[in-house]
């Protein structure tokens, strides 16, 4: 059953290792500011002790719970849905079922385990998904790739039982659980990868195909890896220290600048298929880093929420008190708006077309980093000080809590959904 070749295959030219796991088991133009603050609406919060979300506004009966799961790790019904954290503080990644909020599995994202140092998150059209890790102190960079069904993972073992997590407290040790797929590292110490996403040419349907786009931010390189394998198939060097990263429906990914602060931040267009076209544009503010389907790129940093828009290279910003880390497009419940996390624990809802605040209200713990929205269209923020993500119903602002692991720090495509919305938006 094995479906994978165990072996370490050097690439000098690339300057890289593929390590397959032998296992039983992160232009210039007329610029415009508005500001405006935003009020309204109830919040009501919980806290939660493990199994998934404690509900405060009753909103957890959403999607098809009957229908039953399609494995174990998966969600209790028909539609799959999962948000991938990195908890970097003990080197490992939550999978959590976004109808329901329970942690359906737990793993180790590299090698170096607790000091893997996992942050960006990118999932695929499938459900599969990578995770970088940054800069662990006992080990290079490296990406790794998991399975985001249960009966896509790899039984190694031929024991006919894929070996793998079925939830928080069951983390099985690095090369041990059979859905990790591959993982990747990247030569040379101290590159510091950290933009990571796919690029939705993957078959929606059997996972297969597609590339995934690592940015490091003290090399500034690009890497392009296969998404079967993890394999490095190109590399270049461009003008930015990548910090996170998007894809666009135009065949680019998107970067911001590791260096970003309020009037001097860059973004980046490299093309997916010349790692060599690229061209830096000045935006407002930076630190987080999204694209809706009009290829407009948003951005997220100290003191504002930013619009820059290739096609005339307009910057459009709005004044936002505090430091706003990540950043997403809404869709279905929350579309036409972007949400950002606010470091002090606010969520930020900004109308995209007037780029004004609509509404600003806090929602769970501090030092808020990541934020992101599932298929249904719910808001999700992440919290590293409280070890909890928040699931936030849009409109009503109802808040659910879901306790995960250690010093969870991701603010990249955790559900998919930015790729999707570009990929295939909703019509």
């Amino acid at each position: 059953m094995d479906k994978r070749l165990f072996l370490l295959t050097a690439l000098p030219a690339l300057g890289a290792a593929l390590v397959y796991c032998s296992a039983t088991g992160d232009g210039d133009g007329e610029t415009t500011s508005t500001s405006s603050s935003g009020t309204g609406g109830s919040t009501s919060s919980s806290s939660g002790t493990g199994g998934g979300l404690t509900d405060a506004g009753g909103d957890l009966d959403s999607g098809d719970l009957d229908s039953g799961p399609t494995g174990p790790n998966m969600c209790p019904g028909a539609e799959q849905s999962f948000i991938w954290i990195a908890n970097t503080a003990e080197g490992t990644l939550s999978k959590v079922c976004t109808i329901n909020g329970e942690e359906v599995a737990r793993y180790v994202t590299s090698p170096q385990g607790a000091s893997g140092d996992p942050s960006r998150t990118s999932v695929n059209l499938h459900g599969d998904a990578v995770v970088t890790n940054r800069s662990p102190s006992s080990g290079p960079s490296s990406v790794t790739k998991f399975a985001g069904d249960y009966y896509d993972c790899d039984d190694r073992n031929d024991n006919n039982v894929m070996d793998t997590s079925l939830g928080p407290n069951d983390v099985r040790a690095w090369g041990e659980d059979e859905c990790m797929l591959w993982n990747t590292p990247f030569a040379g110490g101290g590159i510091g990868a950290r933009a990571t996403a796919w690029d939705g040419t993957e078959d929606p349907d059997t996972g297969l195909g597609g590339n995934v786009f690592i940015g490091a931010m003290m090399n500034k390189t690009i890497y392009k890896l296969d998404g079967d394998t993890g394999q490095i198939l190109d590399q270049a060097v461009t003008g930015l220290g990548h910090y996170g990263g998007a894809i666009d429906n135009k065949g680019n990914l998107w970067t911001i600048d590791m260096a970003c602060t309020i009037g001097l931040c860059s973004i980046e267009r490299i093309s997916l298929n010349n790692l060599n076209d690229h061209e830096t544009f000045p935006v407002h503010c930076g630190y987080g880093i999204s694209v809706d389907v009009k290829g407009r790129v948003w951005t997220s940093g100290l003191g504002c929420i930013s619009r820059f828009d290739p096609l005339n290279q307009e910057n459009v910003w709005v004044d936002v008190a505090g430091f706003n880390r990540g950043i997403a497009v809404g869709t279905e419940l929350s579309a036409n708006f972007v949400w950002a996390a606010n470091t002090g624990g606010d969520l930020v809802q900004v109308h995209m077309e007037d780029v004004t605040v609509v509404n600003r209200q806090p929602v769970g713990g501090s030092d808020m980093v990541g934020v992101a929205i599932d298929y249904e269209g719910y808001v999700w923020t992440v919290s590293e000080a409280a070890n909890s993500a928040y699931k936030v119903h849009p409109t009503t602002w109802n808040v659910t809590a879901v306790p995960i692991g250690s010093g969870p720090y991701t603010y990249s495509d955790m559900t998919g959904m930015q790729l999707k919305g570009v990929i295939d938006p909703p019509r």
